[in-house]
C-alpha cells in the first residue's frame, strides 16, 4: 500500500517474496488507478543495478531478516542507492503491539526462531545502520482507524541517507 503513495511523481518497483502480498497490492493499486512495477522476488536474489534507486522504503521486511542476513541487506542498500539517496524503514519496536521479539541475535540461533519478527530499539537501529546518516528515528504517530493513512506507535519509522 505504501507503494501507491510513493507513486506520486515516482517510478516505483514494489517487491515482495509472497505471491499473496503481491496480488493484494496489485488489487489495491488497481482500485486507486496506479501503475506500479510489481516484482515477485527475494530481495537477496535480485539483480539490482548499482546506484539505481533514489529511495528505498522497507515496510515489513527488515524485522523478519535473521541477524546474519543484515550484512547482505546493508550491502544491498549501499549497492542500490545513489550517493545521497535515502532509505526509509518501518519496523517492530521491542514488545510492540504487532510483534517485536526481544531475543538477542545469539538467541535467534540458539532457539531457531525470530518469534514472528525481531523488535528494535533506537540504539539498535543506529548501530545496525551506522554507515548511513541518520535523518530521523522515532515511533510512528498513532492514526485513527478512520484515517486515510496508517500509523501506530508500536512501530519505529526511520529515515537514513547514504553518504555521498
Amino acid at each position: 500500500m505504501q507503494s501507491i503513495w510513493l507513486k506520486q511523481g515516482c517510478t516505483v518497483d514494489a517487491v515482495d517474496i509472497s505471491e499473496e502480498a503481491i496480488q493484494w497490492a496489485k488489487d489495491r493499486a488497481k482500485e486507486k488507478g496506479v501503475m506500479l512495477n510489481f516484482l515477485l522476488n527475494n530481495i537477496f536474489a535480485m539483480d539490482i543495478q548499482v546506484n539505481s534507486y533514489d529511495l528505498i522504503y522497507d515496510s515489513g521486511c527488515f524485522h523478519h531478516i535473521a541477524p546474519h542476513r543484515r550484512i547482505s541487506y546493508i550491502q544491498l542498500l549501499h549497492k542500490a542507492l545513489v550517493p545521497g539517496g535515502h532509505f526509509a524503514l518501518t519496523c517492530f519496536i521491542e514488545n510492540g503491539e504487532f510483534g517485536g521479539s526481544t531475543l538477542s541475535d545469539w538467541d535467534v540461533y540458539r532457539h531457531f526462531t525470530l518469534q514472528g519478527g525481531l523488535g528494535f530499539t533506537e540504539e539498535k537501529l543506529r548501530n545496525i545502520f551506522k554507515d548511513f546518516e541518520v535523518i530521523e528515528i522515532r515511533r510512528m504517530k498513532d492514526e485513527d482507524h478512520s484515517s486515510s493513512v496508517f500509523g501506530s506507535s508500536s512501530l519505529f519509522t526511520a529515515l537514513f541517507r547514504k553518504n555521498r
